[in-house]
C-alpha cells in the first residue's frame, strides 16, 4: 500500500463496497447471520477477501498488537475450519456464504478492523 497506484486500484475496488463494510460494522453482530443470506454474490467476495487479508496478509497500516489482539480473539469466538472456507477463493459461493453466517461474531471482529482501515483510504 506504499505506492499511490496500488491506493487508487484498491480505491476503485473496495469504493462500491465500503459503504456495505461500513453499514455492517454499524449492526448489531446478532444481525450479520440475517443480513448475509440476503447479500449478492460480490458482497460476500469483497467480506471473504477482506478476511483472507486480514488473516494471512502483512497490512502495514495495522499495527502488530492490533492484528495480534484480533487473531486471539478470532481464535477465541471463530472455527478455523471455517475461517479457512471463507478466505480461500477457490471454494463455492455458497459454501463461504454458509460459514460466513455461523461465524456472525468474528465477522464482526474483523470488520470491526477493516472499517477504519477503509476509511483512511478515503480521507
Amino acid at each position: 500500500m506504499k505506492s499511490k497506484g496500488k491506493n487508487v486500484d484498491l480505491k476503485k475496488r473496495l469504493g462500491s463496497k465500503a459503504n456495505l463494510f461500513f453499514a455492517l460494522n454499524r449492526l448489531p453482530k446478532n444481525y450479520h447471520q440475517h443480513i448475509i443470506q440476503h447479500l449478492d454474490d460480490d458482497s460476500i467476495d469483497a467480506i471473504c477477501e477482506c478476511v483472507y487479508n486480514v488473516i494471512y496478509t502483512d497490512i502495514s497500516s495495522l499495527p502488530k498488537r492490533t492484528k495480534k489482539t484480533l487473531a486471539k480473539k478470532l481464535h477465541k469466538h471463530c472455527c478455523v475450519k471455517n475461517l479457512r472456507t471463507i478466505a480461500t477463493s477457490s471454494i463455492s459461493v455458497s459454501k463461504r456464504r454458509k460459514a460466513l453466517q455461523q461465524e456472525g461474531t468474528g465477522i464482526g471482529l474483523i470488520l470491526s478492523t477493516i472499517v477504519p482501515l477503509i476509511a483512511k483510504l478515503f480521507t
